[in-house]
């Protein structure tokens, strides 16, 4: 059996820590595993550092990439749904999109897969329709609901703004004017490209965009954290402080200053940060592993969390019951952070160096460090987070694919 991996939007490790475990499970039944990835780097999750190479039985192939707006203004565009999303990074292009659909049938006819697996690849999605059987995985943020009009990513939305509507409407008819040319099935709605033969969203009702919108079921995504347990006040460090972003978060050094004025004692992940560079950020007060720490470890004990909003660190922190203010770098994070909101016990910052200018952030951060109600309501709330089963999870979607697989035409 040949089983073809697409991520084709998105950066980040959340998109290769949901096709990890589903490619080795796959290869332990002894598939052939061919990885089509929108950062090849990220194949380094599978490398043999001693030989150089993927394992036996694994593949990497480059992908019909699409280029991303570099621009700093870009995030400023609104984008109120993946129709403003994928407007944005040019796939409005008719010329554009058609060749990199048929670069990914290209693809299709080389690698003559048994089954594809999509992970946020809506043209590699609409490449395999009637020619292979296709399975689809992705967060909630991901996947919107298919058969139907896309709904508003942002959860406080009840109605999408006259522009989305518009793109929505342009961007179906390029695609389907592409695969009335090609003579192939033509979509009914632009929600369809995210959705293949079956769907599994690995996502939270709490942390779901969806949730309200979405009919059919989510699977517990298999990147939550394990063996997260909350730890009660008199446990916690005096003043502890657990920092986590990546390198090339905007407000990265606005937040660094702030929590170095605040002098609370901060253990720190920079993710993108050399031993060296972590070894000069450090100070007495402001602690930089040069490694990932532990959010098992680190999490419970303590009294705050301060991060970009990544899913599973929101998620951790939460099931930690340890307070947490969260300062998003784009529009996924925000809504990850605007979700878990509702939890209590968390701190929206969306633009710190406005919303709190000067000592504001360093004092907000202090105040929130040291506030005895604000880590009992957040220890109060970590009993009703469950990261569900994810053995159980994997499975499902192993049985999906070989059955999909052994399928006619498969």
């Amino acid at each position: 059996m040949r089983i073809l991996f697409g991520w084709e939007f998105g950066a980040g490790l959340g998109h290769i820590n949901r096709i990890k475990p589903i490619a080795r499970a796959f290869r332990e039944r002894g598939a052939e595993i061919f990885l089509a990835l929108q950062e090849n780097e990220r194949a380094d999750a599978f490398w043999n550092p001693a030989t150089a190479r993927l394992p036996k039985g694994y593949h990497l192939l480059p992908i019909p990439n699409w280029r991303m707006p570099t621009d700093p203004k870009a995030r400023q565009v609104p984008t109120h749904s993946f129709a403003d999303v994928l407007t944005l990074i040019g796939y409005g292009n008719e010329a554009g999109f058609a060749t990199r659909l048929e670069a990914w049938c290209g693809l299709l006819a080389a690698v003559q897969p048994d089954l594809v697996i999509g992970d946020f690849s809506p043209t590699l999605n609409i490449a395999a329709r009637r020619r292979v059987p296709s399975l689809t995985i992705g967060n909630g943020y991901t996947m919107p609901p298919g058969g139907r009009e896309m709904p508003p990513i942002r959860p406080w939305q009840s109605k999408l703004e006259t522009f989305s509507k518009e793109h929505e409407t342009r961007l179906l008819e390029i695609i389907n004017k592409v695969l009335r040319l090609r003579g192939e099935e033509q979509l009914v709605f632009l929600s369809d490209a995210f959705h293949g033969d079956r769907s599994f969203p690995l996502t939270l009702p709490i942390v779901d965009p969806y949730a309200e919108s979405r009919s059919e079921g989510t699977l517990p995504p298999f990147n939550m954290p394990t063996g997260i347990r909350p730890l009660p006040l008199e446990q916690r460090a005096e003043d502890g402080v657990f920092f986590y972003m990546p390198r090339s978060h905007p407000s990265l050094r606005t937040v660094i200053d702030a929590l170095s004025r605040s002098k609370l004692n901060v253990r720190a992940y920079i993710s993108g940060l050399g031993p060296q560079q972590a070894a000069q950020q450090s100070t007495a007060t402001f602690r930089v592993s040069p490694d990932p720490l532990p959010f098992n470890e680190i999490m419970p004990k303590a009294r705050l969390l301060v991060h970009h909003g990544g899913l599973s660190t929101a998620v951790a922190g939460a099931m930690a019951g340890t307070p947490q203010a969260i300062v998003p770098w784009n529009l996924e994070h925000l809504v990850t952070a605007r979700r878990i909101e509702s939890l209590g016990a968390i701190q929206v910052v969306n633009n710190p160096e406005k919303e709190f200018p000067g000592k504001a952030l360093s004092q907000l951060l202090v105040r929130m460090a040291r506030d005895d109600q604000l880590a009992a309501k957040a220890i109060g709330a970590a009993g009703t987070i469950d990261p569900g089963d994810t053995e159980t999870a994997l499975g499902t979607i192993i049985e999906a694919g070989l059955a999909l697989a052994k399928s006619p035409g498969g």
